[in-house]
């Protein structure tokens, strides 16, 4: 075994490899972790972007039918006054 000329490897490349295949594998692990927090923050981002978005059209609305309340009462009041 402690022959120079053996084409065998020793036995502490295994071990390397095996390390090496570890922290690959622990690195794969971490990556996929990290990337469904991403997809999850943005999956949050965008439920809260739809969220506003809604919110800033009901205001939209609200706003309009007020002012055309509005408007219809001087309407009203302006046709009472010719009267």
């Amino acid at each position: 075994m402690g022959n120079n000329r053996s084409r065998v490897a020793p036995a502490r490349r295994f071990g390397m490899i095996d390390s090496h295949t570890r922290a690959q594998s622990q690195n794969q692990r971490e990556l996929i972790q990290l990337r469904r927090k991403l997809v999850n923050i943005n999956i949050k981002h965008s439920e809260a972007m739809a969220r506003l978005a809604s919110n800033r059209h009901d205001a939209k609305v609200t706003l309009h039918e007020l002012q055309h309340e509005t408007k219809q009462r001087q309407l009203i009041k302006n046709r009472d006054k010719r009267m």
